[in-house]
């Protein structure tokens, strides 16, 4: 998916153009922003529509968009979708996440953590307390008030981006056996993505401590707390459950036709060794 797919030309405004007349008050600029990127909008509402309804994924980002101008600042050099995307997509996924929770939260405490959720797209980068810092000024929180939204947006609607730790090749040893890893891992994240359910993706990776400090994991019985699993043993029940549909997709997709065809080139080099051993020269 590129952005350039819906760059304006002719004699249309630009995105960032839009952006200044919105910030000064220009409610028609608003509407023509949200028209002229309206097929970007529903190309990232389709690419996380498996749990939820595309229009109300296209409503979010919309939203996100708008709020994101609010923000933005074109002499920085970054152009508009650039830099309101990660809030776009993070709109989407809480959306996702939130549709799909079976505890209810109230409407006002789920805006709110949304408002943290775009405060954590755009300072991605930053240090914890700066983090911290950012929202207590978006939501004019007090510190341990926003210490304590951000662990409720973390439990809730974690959206760890999954290719941040594809660099597991450097293990060392056997570079067949390393690369062997390293595919395993970059395709169990994606299956991950693109097979679990939001909250069967954040109780695996928080029990394997995927993105969490020092990669430590969680129990099931803080498991249970954390993403209301009716105890340590409905969390674990839970978790075995991801793991076997996982191990399904996993084996029966790409890297289960790279195993046999690694097993019959291994099958192949034992038959050849073993012929080159009774080999005899003439």
């Amino acid at each position: 998916m590129s952005m350039n797919m819906y760059t304006v030309a002719g004699d249309c405004p630009s995105n960032e153009e839009l952006a200044l007349r919105i910030q000064g008050g220009d409610k028609n600029a608003a509407e023509l922003l949200l028209s002229q990127n309206e097929g970007y909008i529903t190309e990232l509402a389709l690419k996380h529509s498996e749990w939820c309804d595309p229009e109300d994924l296209k409503q979010e980002g919309a939203m996100a968009l708008l709020e994101a101008v609010g923000r933005f600042d074109p002499a920085r050099g970054t152009k508009l979708l650039t830099y309101a995307t990660p809030a776009m997509e993070s709109a989407m996924l809480d959306y996702g996440s939130h549709d799909s929770l079976t505890i209810s939260i109230p409407s006002d405490r789920y805006h709110q953590l949304r408002k943290v959720a775009y405060v954590c797209a755009e300072a991605q980068d930053e240090s914890e307390p700066a983090l911290i810092a950012a929202v207590c000024k978006e939501l004019d929180v007090s510190p341990k008030v926003a210490v304590e939204l951000l662990k409720e947006y973390q439990t809730l609607f974690n959206i760890w981006l999954l290719g941040d730790k594809v660099d597991y090749i450097s293990y060392g040893g056997n570079p067949a056996k390393a690369y062997d890893r390293y595919m395993r891992w970059v395709l169990l994240l994606k299956l991950m993505e693109d097979v679990l359910k939001p909250r069967e993706l954040n109780l695996v990776r928080y029990y394997l401590g995927i993105g969490l400090p020092d990669d430590e994991g969680m129990t099931f019985q803080e498991l249970a707390i954390r993403l209301n699993y009716n105890g340590p043993s409905g969390a674990e029940k839970a978790y075995k459950s991801a793991l076997r549909k996982l191990k399904k997709e996993l084996y029966s997709g790409a890297y289960g036709q790279w195993l046999s065809i690694q097993k019959a080139i291994n099958k192949a080099r034992a038959e050849a060794a073993a012929d080159l051993g009774h080999y005899t020269t003439p």
